[in-house]
């Protein structure tokens, strides 16, 4: 594989059978039991995304780690990046599905609580002192208290929480402003661009939060080399927000979400309007949204993305040069098969 092209060899990689190994490789995947419990309650929820995801997230868990995890730690790793997901996968239901925005600040307090910027407090107190004067979904409200409350019991036990804990809950607010941007998008298309997308919407992918929980599982100590490995991650944050934007706009603009770097493209380019979004068969698989979808495909839109991962991974191949303290190589070439993994399982998350 070479450096001058390396998506579109990525791309003829995942053809026919190899393309249904992959996805039957996710299929076949077992979640452990703390995490698989989670995913079965959250499952009870309307509009709960399919096991494929949460066996997605958690197969791919160690492409997405950087090598200065301690050996012992590999397994907790995995599972609490995929925890996270799940914690963040309820906020941008609520926000961008539900546009129930008095829940989504309930739970919010879980991260951003008021106090001193690096603390971090349970959910339990911070969730109910928030939901007094609101109408919530308490039901949700407990879940998600459960999954961040059982993830924080988790990275607590780590032996570098306490260093990277206040750097944790800042990059996971940074998730959630993410978030807020791509409901922005949704209400008011009018107002997204293709460079506030890449500023802010590019976060939702979380992986300066998975950079944190690498680091807490380690008992050596990196904070003088925090610049030079997160770096590293912005690259291969935007990289994998480029996957997730080609494996998943044409599900999302089917249910009414045009947050996607492909939509709003088209949407600058003209290719497209908010109207056709917006009748009464937008976001049903009505003719204009299939339309629409015709015309993007058409468009070359996703080969333009597929050129700005090249990009993108020649300015990570470059950064990691740059790092000394641990031999990045693996998560490097771990972002090709998280592209790999996503170009495979497109319509299917």
């Amino acid at each position: 594989m070479t450096l001058r092209d390396p998506a579109q060899s990525v791309a003829e990689s995942i053809d026919g059978d190899r393309a249904a190994a992959l996805l039957g490789s996710v299929r076949d995947h077992e979640l452990p039991p703390v995490l698989h419990d989670l995913v079965a309650e959250y499952q009870s929820f309307d509009g709960a995304r399919p096991w494929f995801i949460w066996r997605w997230v958690h197969q791919l868990a160690p492409k997405n780690t950087m090598p200065v995890v301690d050996d012992a730690h590999h397994e907790a790793v995995a599972t609490n990046k995929t925890m996270l997901v799940l914690f963040i996968t309820i906020l941008d239901d609520l926000l961008e599905n539900q546009s129930d925005y008095e829940t989504f600040e309930t739970i919010c307090r879980c991260v951003r609580p008021s106090g001193r910027p690096s603390d971090i407090q349970p959910a339990e107190q911070s969730v109910d002192e928030a939901a007094e004067a609101s109408v919530v979904d308490e039901s949700y409200v407990a879940f998600a208290r459960t999954v961040w409350e059982t993830l924080l019991e988790r990275l607590e036990r780590s032996p570098s929480f306490d260093r990277y804990a206040p750097l944790f809950r800042f990059d996971v607010r940074q998730i959630i402003t993410a978030i807020e941007y791509s409901a922005l998008v949704i209400e008011r298309p009018e107002l997204a661009t293709s460079t506030d997308l890449r500023h802010y919407e590019i976060h939702n992918m979380g992986m300066n939060s998975y950079l944190d929980i690498d680091l807490m599982h380690t008992s050596a100590d990196y904070t003088d080399d925090l610049e030079a490995l997160r770096a590293v991650i912005d690259p291969a944050q935007r990289m994998a927000r480029i996957g997730n934007w080609l494996s998943t706009w044409e599900r999302e603009l089917r249910q009414g979400d045009i947050s996607s770097g492909v939509v709003i493209a088209a949407l600058e380019r003209g290719l497209v309007d908010n109207e056709q979004f917006s009748g009464p068969e937008s976001g049903t698989g009505g003719d204009p949204v299939e339309r629409a979808i015709d015309r993007i495909r058409d468009s070359g839109i996703e080969a333009e993305l597929l050129e700005e991962w090249n990009d993108e991974y020649r300015r990570l191949v470059s950064l990691s040069d740059r790092v000394d303290v641990v031999d990045v190589t693996p998560f490097v070439e771990g972002t090709k098969d998280v592209l790999r993994y996503h170009l495979a399982s497109r319509g299917f998350k």
